[in-house]
């Protein structure tokens, strides 16, 4: 079987780590299957991730050509898209790719701006898989789709045994920005009242406005800020808690951070919000806070009961076995790929007219949010006559998130920048953040870009 996978990037992160570990035990099930990985970017690659899938005999292209990927999607058997919403997989999507079968394995929730679900897409596709239950809506429509969480090697962190140490470690392990940290984890970790408290925050450069919070505190002696850390196990050998309080429309699901913790044995504090509040249950593996206040709380409650702590951190490491054992979902995820082999081949976001122009940056960002592709052309050529006030009114609508985090418009700016309407947005929200001098260049290089004067106006 010839199967390639597609993917945006191979950073340091869950998703990559998620396909060494499938490409590992796939081949020991299944060592006729010939694995290619194509990614979006050339650059953003994290080196002994792809050296370690090299080891594993995959043929990787990174950063490869529209030819060369459509070449190799003809050649496919499977073609296996490792999907959060990005401008380049939107791009790589809608652009009139060759009939194939492709199956998507989703890697965010889908419940939050930016990073939603396009339905016409899911359902162009021979197979669907989730790595956490999807919202309600979603999940009724799509009732065969199957769940399999993020893969997690075991051999990462399941031989670790706590190791005595100074003091009381309540660790953070993920991304340090708005789309997954919240915004106000500083805040909730400095009113601790625990003397010999240690707060680690692992992870990639910081948030601005996190790092700014932590200067900010009573005692930023306190945090310790260790950045990206490969020897996991180092650290969650000495951690007390998972403190663990995502924003409150993170698109997180399965969260390699938290399945990791869990499978050391220690206890996770979270709040109620994204997909790992499906894995924890409150009081017995874990505890879920409900509001910020019983955040702290609880991480109070499990200095003060180290016995209670302990036993939490116990049924934290045998729930993750068995929710999260990569054998048996490898061989669920194995079995899906093989259902789609017998399906015919078919095109994605079809329009049926080879010779209709390319779609726009800005509608592509508007299919990204679930919008009908004929009313949201139909919106743009509205926009560029002079009627403005309906794609000015969804984006003020918008949350902040849906600019800033990956998939947003910033990013769709960045990727795009010769795209007016983008622009136009840009300097809508930079306007919000009382930015005007940035939001007037901003709307000076829409104008320059073609958009109406009534734009101008705004």
């Amino acid at each position: 079987m010839n199967l390639l996978h597609v993917i945006p990037n191979l950073g340091p992160g869950g998703p990559t780590r998620c396909l060494v570990t499938f490409v590992k035990l796939s081949r020991i099930s299944h060592p006729d299957i010939r694995h290619v990985v194509v990614t979006l970017q050339s650059a953003d690659h994290y080196m002994p991730l792809v050296l370690e899938l090299k080891r594993q005999g995959v043929e990787i292209l990174r950063g490869s050509g529209r030819e060369t990927t459509i070449a190799r999607i003809d050649n496919a058997d499977v073609v296996l898209l490792h999907f959060w919403s990005t401008p380049r997989f939107w791009r790589l999507l809608a652009g009139d790719l060759p009939a194939a079968r492709y199956l998507l394995w989703v890697k965010v929730l889908g419940a939050h701006a930016p990073q939603l679900f396009n339905r016409r897409l899911l359902a162009d596709m021979a197979q669907l898989v989730f790595t956490a239950k999807p919202p309600p809506e979603v999940a009724t429509e799509f009732e065969t789709a199957r769940v399999v969480p993020g893969l997690v090697d075991n051999q990462r962190v399941g031989a670790i045994t706590p190791r005595p140490h100074a003091g009381f470690n309540a660790d953070y392990i993920g991304t340090t920005n708005r789309g997954k940290m919240h915004p106000r984890f500083i805040d909730m970790m400095a009113r601790l009242d625990i003397a010999d408290l240690k707060v680690r925050i692992c992870g990639g450069v910081l948030d601005p406005g996190i790092a700014a919070a932590i200067g900010g505190a009573p005692m930023p002696e306190r945090f310790e800020c260790l950045g990206f850390v490969e020897d996991i196990a180092s650290v969650l050998q000495t951690s007390d808690v998972f403190a663990y309080p995502l924003a409150e429309r993170t698109y997180a699901t399965s969260d390699k951070s938290l399945q990791e913790a869990m499978l050391a044995g220690v206890p996770p504090v979270i709040l109620p919000h994204g997909g790992p509040v499906r894995f924890v249950i409150d009081g017995r593996n874990g505890i879920v806070a409900r509001s910020e206040d019983e955040f702290v709380e609880a991480i109070q409650h499990l200095h003060r009961h180290p016995d209670k702590r302990r036993a939490l951190g116990r049924e934290a490491r045998q729930s993750a076995l068995a929710m999260f054992s990569a054998e048996r979902h490898v061989a669920t995820l194995m079995r899906t790929i093989e259902a789609t082999m017998p399906r015919p081949k078919r095109r994605l976001l079809d329009r049926g007219d080879p010779t209709m122009p390319a779609r726009s940056p800005s509608l592509l960002f508007l299919l990204s949010q679930d919008w009908n592709e004929a009313a949201a052309q139909d919106a743009i050529i509205d926009w560029h006559a002079g009627r403005t006030a309906a794609l000015e009114a969804y984006a003020q609508g918008l949350d902040d998130d849906a600019f800033q985090v990956e998939g947003g418009i910033l990013h769709w700016r960045n990727e795009c920048p010769e795209d007016p309407l983008l622009r136009f947005w840009t300097a809508l929200w930079l306007k919000r953040h009382d930015r005007h001098d940035e939001a007037d260049r901003e709307m000076a290089e829409a104008m320059r870009l073609g958009a109406p004067e009534a734009a101008a106006q705004l």
